[in-house]
């Protein structure tokens, strides 16, 4: 059954929700940047504009409503602790990673409100469901659905007369009409992620034809190929623990986007992490800086002094490869990203080759020795180059014309003026630093010289980056692409996630 107005209207779900698209549902919150089940989790969830949310109930010993997967804590919280036998006071004792806790329902469903996210709650525990139900409806949250491996204790629901939409997950093997066990449930949710390795096959036009009159719910899946064989399939929403994943950037855009080290937001700027996640999303480009060790290899950090990405006070160039790969790159950024390694320009290039183009930023490299590695991984036509070394970059441009080179217009007067210093083929538009009001008329100026403009800006908010593409440059430079990619691609999305977050 396909989502219509009329589906949503009865159940009294945002009408907004009519989007073409399966609905973005972040399993356990977006829980690859933060714990799983916690507002962290689900407050990163709605920053990357997932629709609805995934999490898991449990009754305490008390009676309170625990958003928690497991029943023992010992895996989440450190602590063997089980839900079903302690209290509600026991449990919010317990503190868990990046300052985070347990949360009631409640929490959860307060800060759903506040962002315009429904709620995909799974029944974990005996007596939770009517309980969960019984909280949405005090509340007045009508964007929920509640379901449960549990087929009986979806029957209980819908016998005590429950609203909702209910949903039945369906284990890998299970034939799913039969396991419904005759419930008329409005949602089958198939949790077939291991049922072969390529799950998207399993669903069948024949399948398809059994389930046309319920809502399709997917297991939570990250996997490029999985995904693409999802498509166009008639899903109300797939899971996912990188819930970006289920917008990306489709082909074809006419603004190409570059992903300002990495998605240094949701991963440790500059690693194979944070590149990984852009790739994935389909972006064209991610930005990097390299710089030159001691022993003469090129690694990717910002930064000449390695103490604000890895803690350890002291200079790339003071000390050799081997020194630098002993650092932790992420444990400064997040618990979880702990382990991370600065990177090779070798092993950074061959993880984008084939997927993305690369934008060098030179902070202390010599250009030859740059070169040599773009020319051997076979990118030169996928890389641009800048720096502030601009002897650097003129010796770049007399090795080659084809070399591709930006100029940031506000170190020049004016655009010609960039275009000429060492005729660079990209004009970067700074929104900090350049004259916005000249803006437009200098976009159109890149045009007639036959110039690609791109605009750099780390902001975040709605209306910024409507600037960025209300002026229509070729290329982006962002630190949020995340959600740049929502509101370029996706607009009917961003309505309804820019009426309540900013």
């Amino acid at each position: 059954m396909s989502l219509t107005l009329d589906w949503l209207k009865k159940y009294q779900w945002p009408a907004t929700l009519l989007t073409g698209h399966p609905l973005a549902i972040a399993h356990r919150g977006a829980s690859d940047y933060a714990p799983e089940n916690t507002l962290k989790a689900f407050q990163t969830a709605a920053d990357l504009c997932s629709e609805m949310w995934e999490l898991d109930v449990r009754l305490s010993a008390d009676g309170v409503c625990v958003v928690s997967h497991d029943d023992n804590l010992t895996r989440v919280a450190g602590r063997g602790l089980k839900v079903s036998e302690a209290t509600w006071a026991e449990i919010n004792s317990l503190r868990l990673p990046e300052g985070q806790h347990i949360p009631r329902l409640e929490e959860v469903i307060e800060l759903a409100a506040h962002t315009g996210c429904g709620l995909y709650i799974e029944i974990k525990g005996e007596g939770a469901g009517p309980v969960a139900w019984r909280l949405l409806q005090e509340a007045g949250f009508t964007f929920a659905t509640l379901a449960s491996f549990c087929v009986p204790w979806m029957h209980e629901l819908r016998a005590l007369g429950c609203k909702y939409p209910l949903g039945v997950l369906v284990p890998a093997g299970a034939e799913p009409m039969a396991y419904l066990d005759g419930l008329d449930a409005e949602i089958v949710h198939l949790c077939w992620r291991d049922a072969s390795a390529a799950p998207h096959e399993l669903l069948t036009p024949e399948l398809l034809a059994k389930l046309a009159d319920t809502q399709i719910v997917i297991w939570d899946e990250d996997r490029a190929a999985v995904l693409d064989g999802l498509w166009g399939k008639p899903l109300l929403g797939i899971c996912s623990n990188r819930p970006e994943l289920l917008k990306p950037y489709p082909a074809g855009q006419p603004i190409e986007i570059v992903c300002h080290r990495g998605a240094n937001w949701l991963a440790p700027e500059n690693t194979l992490e944070a590149a990984r996640i852009c790739l994935d999303q389909r972006f064209q480009y991610v930005e990097l800086d390299v710089r030159t060790t001691k022993d003469g290899a090129l690694v990717v950090v910002h930064d000449a002094n390695l103490l604000r990405t890895t803690g350890f006070n002291g200079l790339v160039i003071d000390h050799t490869f081997e020194e630098i790969q002993t650092l932790d790159a992420g444990g400064w950024f997040r618990d979880g990203a702990a382990g991370y390694r600065v990177p090779t320009l070798v092993d950074f290039l061959a993880l984008a080759r084939g997927k993305a183009g690369v934008y060098i930023e030179i902070k202390h490299a010599d250009p030859a020795a740059l070169l040599k590695v773009v020319n051997d991984a076979g990118m030169l036509d996928t890389v641009f180059f800048w720096g502030a070394d601009i002897d650097g970059l003129r010796w770049l441009r007399a090795q080659s014309d084809d070399i591709l080179l930006m100029a940031p217009r506000w170190l020049y007067g004016t655009v010609s003026e960039a275009a000429n210093a060492y005729n660079a083929q990209i004009i970067e538009f700074d929104v900090e630093k350049d004259d916005p009001d000249q803006l437009s008329g200098e976009l159109e100026q890149c045009r007639e010289l036959g110039l690609r403009s791109m605009i750099f800006s780390k902001r975040r908010g709605w209306n910024d980056l409507v600037d960025c593409l209300s002026h229509a440059p070729d290329m982006v430079n962002l630190d949020h692409p995340d959600r740049f990619k929502i509101l370029a691609a996706y607009p009917l999305v961003r309505q309804h996630f820019a009426r309540v977050i900013p």
